[in-house]
């Protein structure tokens, strides 16, 4: 649906706010992507990071909708970013993704362990799988807890009395717009420099 309305948007003529957001998101993705690893070695990346940050910016901006009232002035819809069954879900899928791409860059899935293992000291082997698994934990985990925390302090202020709750939950709302945004970036941010280390190719490897 959103493909369609945006592709309904789109002009040979003078860009139109649709456009220019969507051409913005396109041009910070693909430096940010030719600046770790290059856009001809990981084309899949641009479309992946743009829909990533569509995706988890619009779930965050959810947030923004108005409040029950009724109950403790907790949201109406919840963005589905505070919930750990999206967050971890999305980790899990981009975690086997990267070996997946990892293993077809080096020829192979034992190659590519060789390959990540050469960047370490043997010594130092079982706390490179604990850096994995870490990442693996800490991705998810840096979006969820700063979504999850906003709708803890919309349920806070909604303990406040009516005529008095406008005023600051009309503030927090407008800075968890802010938080929304960066957390997203954030998220596509660490996601194409994890990308980027399991695709590069040392100098000893050629």
């Amino acid at each position: 649906g959103l493909g369609l309305f945006v592709r309904a948007k789109v002009s040979s003529g003078v860009p139109n706010g649709v456009q220019l957001f969507f051409e913005t998101i396109n041009r910070l993705m693909r430096d940010q992507i030719e600046n770790a690893i290059g856009v001809k070695v990981a084309p899949f990346l641009v479309p992946l990071s743009i829909t990533l940050f569509i995706l988890i910016l619009a779930c965050n901006w959810l947030s923004v909708l108005p409040m029950n009232f009724g109950e403790n002035g907790s949201d109406v819809l919840p963005p589905p970013t505070a919930d750990v069954n999206l967050v971890y879900a999305l980790a899990l899928l981009l975690f086997v993704w990267r070996y997946v791409v990892g293993a077809r860059r080096h020829h192979g899935l034992g190659k590519h362990l060789i390959h990540v293992a050469k960047g370490h000291y043997k010594y130092l082997a079982p706390l490179w799988i604990l850096e994995e698994f870490t990442n693996l934990l800490s991705l998810p985990l840096r979006l969820f807890g700063n979504i999850f925390a906003g709708g803890i302090m919309i349920a806070v202020l909604g303990l406040l009395p009516a005529y008095l709750l406008w005023l600051p939950n009309a503030a927090w709302k407008l800075f968890d717009l802010g938080i929304g945004l960066i957390q997203a970036f954030i998220f596509v941010l660490l996601t194409i420099v994890y990308f980027s280390d399991a695709m590069e190719i040392r100098e000893d490897e050629h």
